[in-house]
């Protein structure tokens, strides 16, 4: 959805994307809490954490010599894209590295799953309620996204044995709703949906032949 507000904060005048991210990741890490418990929800609490201060600080590369005049810029300002994208590129190869030895296993990487599926939707669903803008394609967003993160929710298994058509689901539905939105394709939100589907695709693919390849040695 096209920003349309912006939202005066103490002292900050924070676009509706940031308030929109901000509730996103609040209600993912409680209903990650109440549903997986307190380990689960930390872990992805440690990642959403990570995300968030490499594209504060990216503003540092991206808007160098902005930072060098006005230090205090990186508390007003940040990366914008390319800095999310660092961030996320970050939080993959961390989330990668524990998985490969074996500080995580395939029921966490579940739940970041899970977790990333419903920042994204919750923030879609958030960026319709806070912005102005035609009737359809706010609620063609909000009825979609809705909709998936309730088939999701109750279909995924801690196995794991499905996450690979999910995330084609995730990138699909959100294709759809990019594709009737006035950016259409064409937009950073889709953008960080294809690269969180195609690594957890990529990941539990590896997890599988790695599976395959045990129980074969097995019996």
């Amino acid at each position: 959805m096209i920003v349309t507000k912006l939202f005066l904060i103490g002292n900050f005048t924070a676009p509706s994307t940031w308030v929109a991210f901000i509730i996103a990741c609040l209600f993912s890490y409680i209903a990650i809490r109440l549903k997986f418990g307190k380990q689960p929800a930390n872990r992805f609490g440690d990642a959403i954490f990570y995300l968030i201060i490499i594209w504060k600080l990216s503003v540092i590369i991206t808007d160098f010599k902005i930072v060098i005049h006005a230090p205090f810029a990186i508390v007003y300002f940040n990366g914008g894209l390319v800095g999310f994208i660092l961030g996320l590129a970050f939080v993959a190869y961390k989330t990668w590295l524990d998985w490969k030895k074996g500080r995580i296993d395939k029921s966490m990487l579940v739940v970041l799953f899970i977790g990333a599926v419903t920042v994204q939707a919750v923030f879609q669903v958030m960026m319709v309620l806070l912005n102005e803008g035609s009737l359809f394609a706010r609620v063609g967003t909000a009825v979609v996204f809705i909709g998936l993160l309730f088939f999701i929710w109750k279909n995924v298994e801690q196995s794991g044995s499905h996450i690979v058509q999910l995330s084609l689901l995730f990138m699909a539905a959100h294709v759809f709703v990019a594709a009737i939105q006035p950016k259409g394709l064409i937009n950073p939100p889709l953008l960080v949906t294809v690269l969180i589907g195609f690594f957890f695709m990529a990941l539990f693919v590896k997890e599988s032949t790695l599976e395959q390849t045990d129980g074969g040695k097995t019996g």
